[in-house]
């Protein structure tokens, strides 16, 4: 079962288990996503706890491959890291810890999807605020409220649009 990706996982088949899992990753990314708001930083415990709950539910529920589990978390860490040095830091830490937790939850490709998803809804936010006078070219816009949509749309398509879809490694 490791050789397969999330997207069969995650089928209408498990229905329990995905409302669960979806919970799970709901009530550890609100405390995130306020706290982000608020002081435009997120909370360690938050992001590495509910990481780590769902790291234990992906291989005790799914039955997915620590190995694979751990990678997708290196991966999404490694992509935010260097997005955040490319950008001169212009992508908080919070933000590239909060990627593994998505990477947990989401799997890949959904880590990708969810990160598009987040992209987008950021950019239409700032663009708004930049055209409506809220915002500035330096004003800093927490990220966490798009990274957690944009994860929980990702989880939903591959739960309920492809998940009569196998993608094999």
């Amino acid at each position: 079962m490791g050789r397969i990706v999330l997207l069969e996982v995650l089928s209408v088949n498990n229905y329990n288990e995905n409302i669960l899992f979806l919970g799970v990753f709901i009530v550890f990314s609100i405390p995130a996503c306020l706290v982000d708001i608020k002081r435009k930083r997120i909370p360690n415990w938050t992001v590495f706890r509910g990481a780590a709950l769902i790291f234990v539910m992906r291989l005790f529920i799914f039955g997915d491959s620590p190995g694979r589990v751990v990678l997708e978390m290196l991966t999404g860490f490694s992509i935010f890291l260097l997005i955040r040095l490319l950008t001169g830091g212009n992508l908080g830490m919070g933000d590239v810890k909060f990627a593994v937790f998505m990477a947990v939850f989401a799997g890949f490709p959904g880590w990708f999807i969810a990160t598009g998803l987040a992209s987008v809804l950021g950019l239409g936010f700032a663009l708004t605020g930049l055209i409506s006078g809220k915002l500035n070219k330096n004003s800093k816009v927490p990220f966490a409220p798009f990274l957690t949509v944009g994860s929980i749309g990702a989880y939903l398509l591959n739960c309920y649009i492809l998940s009569d879809f196998k993608v094999w490694i």
